[in-house]
């Protein structure tokens, strides 16, 4: 008969081998994932948000991935992190990467570590382990201030999730209006997407340029204006 001891000491080998097995099938599963590289991009944001999922979405077309967008017009970072909707959305949509445009409508905040720490923390940590990158705002044509809220959101959320977009020079379609014209998105995009590849852990496969004024309204659209729930 079979001792105890060694009944334990089989019943531990069989686990631990089980977890190897498994551990190899996981690291394999990822291998296979990175090397497809992202495939679904979820584009959350503000009025910003809609223009810029447009151009991201045309670097899609010719890349080998699909951009769906949520644009809440209006809000802010504190309102989407009240909405609770992020999870569902990204339950819903099941995306390999998320981007962010918030902060327009917060960007003359001159305390955003007191006001706005507990709601971007409440963001990022809807994202579970899906890999983000939020894109800050330009600056706003007559004011001089933003650069507060702007640096302060690369401190917060550190280095490779965080585009500055401040110091940009971007066409807009007003002297004091702070919305980028269509060639004002096209040239923040393409500063993102040739910033993405070194500075960031995204796994896109290729990113090259679609081409001057190519938009592409994604196949999943949402829009809501400021006083309507997502």
């Amino acid at each position: 008969m079979i001792s105890n001891k060694l009944t334990r000491y089989l019943v531990l080998m069989m686990v631990s081998l089980a977890a190897i097995i498994w551990g190899a099938t996981e690291i394999r599963a990822q291998e296979r994932k990175d090397a497809e590289g992202i495939k679904n991009v979820l584009f959350i944001g503000d009025s910003m948000t809609g223009w810029m999922a447009d151009r991201l979405n045309a670097y899609g077309e010719k890349n080998g991935f699909k951009v769906s967008s949520v644009v809440w017009d209006g809000a802010t970072i504190e309102k989407w992190a009240d909405s609770d909707k992020i999870e569902p959305l990204i339950a819903e949509y099941k995306p390999d990467a998320v981007f962010v445009s918030l902060g327009m409508n917060e960007l003359f905040e001159q305390n955003p570590e007191r006001r706005l720490s507990g709601a971007v923390d409440k963001i990022t940590r809807s994202f579970g382990d899906v890999p983000y990158l939020w894109i800050g705002p330009p600056d706003w044509p007559e004011h001089e201030k933003g650069k507060k809220l702007t640096d302060w959101l690369g401190e917060r959320l550190g280095e490779g999730r965080y585009f500055n977009s401040f110091q940009l020079t971007l066409p807009r379609q007003g002297k004091t209006n702070p919305h980028p014209s269509k060639a004002g998105i096209e040239k923040w995009m393409d500063a993102v997407a040739e910033w993405i590849p070194e500075h960031t852990d995204l796994r896109f496969r290729t990113l090259d340029n679609p081409g001057p004024g190519k938009m592409s309204r994604p196949e999943k659209f949402i829009y809501r204006k400021i006083n309507e729930s997502l």
